[in-house]
């Protein structure tokens, strides 16, 4: 005994029109599946500078994650220095890097920027050099001859950690488009 299917012809374009009607609402529920992690990603990275130290506000309105030719999602931090904290590494100085002394008015400055000039001192005992203000002969600057930064903002895992829940997403969106 055979076994045949036998396609009915009234029941080909209704299934095509089903089929198209299909395709519309996946392109739609792709679409805001797709705004919704970059949105998701985000708040995770804005949480990341939030937490990562002393930021302020700035650092999180530099951030833009946007999806980018309908199929990535870009995440982009427009600040100067900002790769050092989403990777880590050493900064060397040429030859010192001149670290402000906490607590002093010249923690946000660099030392070249310093108002009222800055006179160093090596110090015999073996210390690191230091800068002095000229204006009030206290200590402003240390120097080193490099710093490890540790990597602060995790933009990569954060991507990662929302892109494996898409499935989830896209059926929240897909079900939405209904």
């Amino acid at each position: 005994m055979a076994f045949q299917i036998t396609s009915s012809k009234t029941a080909a374009p209704k299934f095509k029109q089903n089929l198209a009607g299909l395709q519309d609402r996946f392109e739609k529920a792709f679409t805001a599946a797709m705004n919704m992690a970059a949105s998701m990603i985000k708040t995770l990275d804005i949480a990341d500078i939030a937490n990562a130290g002393d930021f302020g506000g700035r650092w999180g309105a530099g951030l833009k994650v946007e999806v980018v030719d309908r199929n990535r999602i870009s995440t982009v931090l427009d600040m100067d220095g900002a790769s050092i904290f989403a990777t880590g590494g050493v900064i060397k100085g040429n030859p010192l890097l001149w670290i402000p002394i906490s607590g002093t008015d010249a923690v946000g400055k660099q030392a070249k920027d310093y108002a009222g000039g800055l006179f160093s001192v090596n110090r015999k005992s073996g210390g690191r050099p230091l800068l002095f203000s000229i204006a009030d002969k206290a200590p402003k600057y240390f120097g080193i001859e490099s710093v490890t930064i540790p990597q602060k903002f995790f933009f990569a895992e954060n991507q990662k950690s929302v892109m494996a829940n898409f499935r989830s997403i896209f059926d929240t969106a897909f079900r939405a488009a209904e």
